[in-house]
């Protein structure tokens, strides 16, 4: 990327993030981009209407009683997805300016996890606010609906009481019994896209609990699949039922598709990971209980013959 390019993209991507403002003061209002009708055949028609959703007099804004304390509190959270996920693309960013000169095209983690973790959070986010939302709002609704959602579980205690405790719930399984009882949208989950939300959801799990036994590098290729299975997830379901699910996604997939135009193709990896030792080598390890004749100390081992060590300690 020359710097003319460069310039190009910052210029664009400080705009997607900080888009002018018309007179009264409201930010551009948001639109699929192509791609979503193009390479995916969506049909994103009901965005086309004058009566966008998110305006005023449009039919799903409705009106919140002063005195109802939950969605208040509710309301007082609801831009954190939509925070988190910027939060993400705006690293991403970041990761393009910085590498963009880097002729070797591969370097030590810094900006990928931290992407992943973040991006995946905001999903989480948007999962557990909109479940909230459904349960304060919804006429009826199941109380193993409510519990399920909540991830809470109603019980006896020895004392007679009803008590409660917490039950984790896979956030997958939660989104899919979000879907069923927000929309009446049954999730197909051998569909292309919702398996790649589940190959999204093992990378996030990786670096959450990460397999120290299976060393790997990611790529800018794989965050950006990544990020766009989440982002799909959502606009998906929404062309589908003809509501915008969450609004402001359109926007993040437009800032997800200029990363991706300019993306480039880098790896990030574990700083030994291509390292070879085929000779003994020194590693900290200060447990009790080693054992000492498959790993002897330095003090032990000198005795024996004189140090010719690698040490991958101070690297």
């Amino acid at each position: 990327m020359d710097n003319s390019t460069l310039q190009d993209f910052k210029d664009e991507i400080n705009w997607l993030f900080q888009p002018e403002l018309d007179e009264d003061g409201i930010p551009p209002r948001e639109f699929p981009n192509s791609r979503i009708k193009d390479k995916f055949r969506l049909d994103v028609s009901y965005m086309e209407t004058y009566d966008w959703e998110g305006s005023s007099i449009h039919k799903h804004s409705r009106i919140c009683p002063a005195d109802d304390e939950r969605i208040q509190i509710l309301r007082k959270n609801q831009d954190v997805p939509d925070r988190l996920f910027r939060t993400a693309l705006r690293l991403f960013a970041d990761s393009i300016i910085v590498y963009h000169n880097d002729t070797a095209k591969e370097g030590e983690l810094r900006y990928y996890p931290p992407i992943v973790l973040t991006f995946w959070a905001a999903f989480e986010a948007y999962v557990r606010y909109s479940s909230e939302k459904l349960i304060t709002t919804a006429q009826k609704l199941p109380k193993e609906v409510k519990n399920y959602l909540s991830e809470e579980d109603n019980f006896i205690n020895k004392k007679g009481e009803i008590a409660s405790k917490t039950r984790y719930h896979s956030v997958l399984d939660r989104y899919a019994v979000f879907l069923k009882y927000a929309y009446n949208y049954s999730v197909n989950k051998g569909e292309r896209y919702w398996q790649e939300l589940v190959k999204a959801k093992e990378l996030r799990d990786y670096y959450t609990h990460v397999d120290v036994k299976v060393p790997r590098g990611l790529t800018s290729n794989e965050v950006l699949s990544f990020m766009e299975s989440i982002l799909l997830s959502v606009i998906i379901p929404s062309t589908r039922l003809q509501r915008t699910l969450m609004l402001g996604v359109y926007w993040l997939y437009e800032i997800w598709t200029t990363l991706n135009r300019y993306n480039i193709r880098y790896t990030e990896r574990p700083k030994l990971l291509n390292s070879q030792i085929k000779e003994p080598y020194l590693f900290h390890c200060n447990f009790e209980n080693v054992n000492s004749g498959r790993y002897p100390s330095v003090r032990e081992s000198i005795k024996q013959q004189p140090p010719n060590y690698s040490s991958d300690i101070d690297d």
